[in-house]
């Protein structure tokens, strides 16, 4: 079984078709066929999910076995957009803050020279950017860190913008969404990786939600020590918890409720018990032959030590000659793509790769050393070339 994940990242822009015969060239150019593509990962837009005229329309008309997904990270970077009007008052003003310093030369190597004086960690801020998944919570935490330095330089440039890190409630809101956006940068990060499963994927999703709405309830009674740095806040400057109770009840209901959005819960998440513990899991939902060949499979202690020591998809691949069902039904499952991840983590190579040091770029070649886990035999390539120590 092959698996293939496509995100729509072009330029210019195209219609469906144009992603269906560039995707079609490409497996034919690598030897592959539909009948060996078990699920399609994409970013969720409509050209990509359109049934009657978008890509998943047309790969379904060569290929109806194909599943769609879409990519749990771009849903999760999705639920997080969710803010009330006045935090994103808050954040909005924090760009405009941040734009003032990062945006002006002048302003940059001034604002370096005294943080340096002042003996800041940091020399400078960071730019907010809406298209990275980090962006937000690493803005707002640099931000955080550098506030009083940022306040005194706004007021030597007296800008109006440093009232507002005098004003401690407005400060109050900076550092929640600091701290919050930390923990969705958190969970965006233990999302990504290579050889997920959308299982364990959904599970840490899930997680996440349940610790959202325990925050919730302790926001709720008054109580911020699951956010460190807005309790340490509200306890130096003596402020009332009062001041941001509802405003952080409110966000973490409404995170509660987006991601309930882009993640429904399953009717019945404990089917798939018997792919992630087929030793242990009592399963009632499966056809008797099914059972039986678990049955032979969990009584088999040698397999069990197999197991333990190796990852689910690599388990099941191992005893599909024994238990051909068992094997196919684990890996339809666990073989789809979560996330868009690699592609993502390409373009990011791309990126740093294509920079203005480089006069031309053929890319296709840097691009394959980039994210290949290959070594290339350096010693091998040197010896068929001719050396020119007059050079």
């Amino acid at each position: 079984m092959k698996k293939c994940s496509f995100a729509r990242r072009w330029k210019e822009r195209v219609q469906a078709r144009t992603f269906f015969n560039k995707l079609d060239s490409k497996l034919k150019e690598e030897g592959m066929s539909w009948s060996e593509c078990l699920s399609v990962c994409t970013d969720g837009a409509g050209a990509m999910l359109g049934k009657k005229k978008g890509l998943r329309a047309r790969v379904q008309q060569v290929a109806p076995h194909v599943c769609f997904t879409h990519c749990i990270i771009h849903r999760e970077a999705l639920a997080c957009k969710s803010l009330s009007a006045e935090l994103k008052h808050v954040l909005d003003t924090a760009v405009k803050i941040v734009n003032y310093i990062k945006s002006r030369p002048l302003n940059t190597r001034l604002f370096a020279t005294l943080c340096n004086e002042m003996g800041a960690e940091h020399q400078g801020l960071l730019l907010h950017t809406e298209v990275r998944w980090l962006s937000r919570g690493n803005v707002l935490s640099r931000l955080c860190e550098l506030r009083e330095e940022v306040r005194i330089f706004l007021a030597d440039q007296r800008s109006p913008l440093a009232e507002h890190l005098s004003d401690p409630d407005w400060v109050a809101r900076l550092v929640y969404l600091s701290s919050v956006f930390g923990k969705l940068n958190g969970l965006n990060m233990s999302l990504q990786g290579e050889n997920t499963s959308i299982l364990t994927l959904n599970d840490k999703v899930q997680a996440f939600v349940r610790k959202l709405e325990r925050w919730r309830e302790r926001a709720e009674a008054g109580h911020m020590d699951m956010f460190t740095e807005l309790d340490d806040f509200i306890e130096e400057n003596a402020l009332s918890v009062n001041i941001v109770r509802a405003s952080v009840a409110d966000h973490l209901q409404s995170l509660v409720d987006h991601f309930k959005k882009y993640f429904p819960e399953e009717t019945a998440p404990e089917r798939h018990d018997w792919i992630r513990s087929p030793f242990t899991a009592k399963t009632n939902h499966l056809t008797s032959d099914f059972e039986d060949a678990l049955i032979e499979l969990s009584s088999d202690r040698t397999l069990r030590a197999l197991f333990d020591a190796k990852s689910l998809d690599e388990f099941w691949i191992s005893v599909r000659k024994e238990y051909p069902q068992l094997s196919a039904a684990a890996l339809n499952t666990l073989m789809p793509f979560g996330s868009t991840y690699l592609c993502e983590k390409t373009f990011s190579a791309l990126t740093y790769i294509k920079n203005k040091h480089r006069s031309r770029l053929n890319v296709e070649d840097d691009l394959r050393i980039a994210v290949s886990k290959i070594k290339p035999r350096l010693d091998l390539l040197c010896s068929v070339h001719i050396a020119h120590p007059s050079h």
